[in-house]
């Protein structure tokens, strides 16, 4: 593809917006990162004590919603039963999908959105990889369907290298630019690809593309800022002021009593601490306001609230609702990820081995990785066995990754039994006839 100025200028436009990017963007990871603005901006008071203490919400929310939604491994099935596409997915995907799609949601959560990119191993083989707004900048169409027309990813080749490289990526190529001392786009080759889009699709974790972040920061800021207050008010009470009334003490004097511990005044003279008195009452009330009030706009649910022992299951599973529903419309970005993620996965298959499958005959399944009774569960799915098939049955089943394998292995199982209760048959019956028979 030639390089025209038309589109060296609309790169340029494109690498000043990533550099905007990377400076709005580099909050959300600074403070995933737990260096919040209290490491900067606290209010320092001289010669006191100047803790600055930091409680990772925005860290600790993202986590528990990872794990609540992908913690279990996403389930394959196939609409026309066609097993031999399961067994490709899980063939590719199996030894490194799971971690991916959890490492793809927990940037689309932190950022509001993340990237994932698709290539060809050196062998051959389908791999995907995440990119964040700190290192990607994509152009979508304008219309409802909002695909990926150019992408632009930048990078360094090591930890230790000071060059930076950008990588272009458009319909069936790759341009490869190095980026010089001031900020200009140097042409260095390009390659082809075999896809016929740019292979990077956009992954949000809400509709808005907005960050966790934007909804707790301040309230996040204010508990640290307060529990910063009290820390320090703590500490500085092993630096009480000793109150001495109707002696005069120089110096030398307060230099000794420190160092010994005994203090010698006159017998009308009165010794105390003055120490400044702190309404606990009142910091913790408004710690535990602050706490509460992240966890609703997050809608999260402390797990350390002590609760009634007589709750019902139900009861409990009704406090999850708000963090259920949030994380499944995360499973449901994610599932718009992994459709795209098929479709050009099925290309590769396509070109390398000249099989053909439609991703559009491809259901997935998500499950909440949340305690399961698997005996009432077992008592449920036993009542659906007349109205639905086994496939259906097990799929609903939290460990089973894999309803059609499961199948098959429980048919070669039965297989297998039946052989052997042949075979223990006959060995019988050729033992009742050599005994009718007096041969042994």
């Amino acid at each position: 593809m030639q390089i025209t100025p038309e589109l060296e200028t609309l790169l340029m436009k494109c690498l000043r917006k990533l550099r905007e990017n990377q400076e709005t963007y580099k909050t959300y990871e600074e403070y995933y990162n737990g260096h919040h603005s209290i490491m900067r901006n606290y209010a320092m008071n001289e010669s006191r004590s100047n803790m600055k203490v930091v409680v990772n919400f925005f860290k600790k929310f993202i986590h528990d919603e990872i794990a609540y939604a992908l913690g279990n491994p996403v389930t394959y099935i196939s609409l026309d039963g066609n097993s031999q596409l399961i067994d490709v997915i899980d063939y590719n995907f199996s030894h490194w999908s799971k971690i991916h799609d959890q490492k793809l949601m927990l940037e689309a959560t932190k950022f509001g959105e993340a990237y994932e990119i698709q290539y060809t191993t050196r062998d051959n083989e389908f791999k995907c990889a995440v990119l964040t707004p700190m290192n990607c900048f994509v152009i979508e169409e304008g219309d409802v369907e909002k695909d990926v027309i150019l992408a632009l990813h930048i990078y360094k080749n090591d930890l230790f290298s000071d060059n930076e490289k950008v990588d272009v990526y458009i319909s069936n190529s790759i341009l490869h630019f190095d980026v010089d001392g001031s900020d200009n786009l140097i042409y260095v080759g390009q390659r082809t690809h075999i896809f016929d889009t740019p292979p990077i699709e956009v992954t949000s974790a809400n509709h808005e593309r907005t960050s966790m972040l934007d909804d707790i920061k301040s309230e996040n800021d204010a508990y640290n800022n307060t529990l910063s207050d009290l820390v320090n008010e703590v500490s500085d009470f092993r630096q009480a002021f000793l109150k001495i009334t109707g002696a005069k003490i120089t110096d030398e004097d307060a230099a000794k009593f420190k160092k010994t511990g005994i203090l010698q005044v006159p017998t009308q003279a009165s010794v105390d601490y003055l120490i400044k008195k702190i309404d606990d009452k009142f910091v913790q009330n408004l710690l535990k306001e602050l706490e509460e009030k992240m966890y609703k706009l997050a809608s999260h649910v402390d797990t350390n609230e002590k609760l009634q022992s007589n709750l019902s299951s139900a009861a409990l599973r009704s406090r999850l609702i708000s963090l259920e529903n949030k994380c499944s419309l995360k499973q449901a970005m994610l599932e718009t990820a992994i459709k795209k993620r098929l479709k050009n996965f099925f290309k590769f298959i396509k070109i390398q081995k000249g099989e053909e499958y439609d991703h559009r005959k491809v259901k997935l399944k998500l499950t909440m990785n949340i305690p399961s009774d698997i005996t009432a569960l077992a008592d449920s799915l036993s009542k659906l066995s007349e109205v639905c098939s086994w496939e259906t049955i097990l799929a609903q089943i939290p460990y089973v990754e894999n309803p059609a394998v499961e199948m098959q292995k429980r048919r070669q199982e039965q297989e297998y039994a039946r052989e052997q209760e042949i075979e223990h048959q006959r060995k019988l019956k050729s033992l009742e006839i050599s005994k009718a028979t007096g041969s042994l």
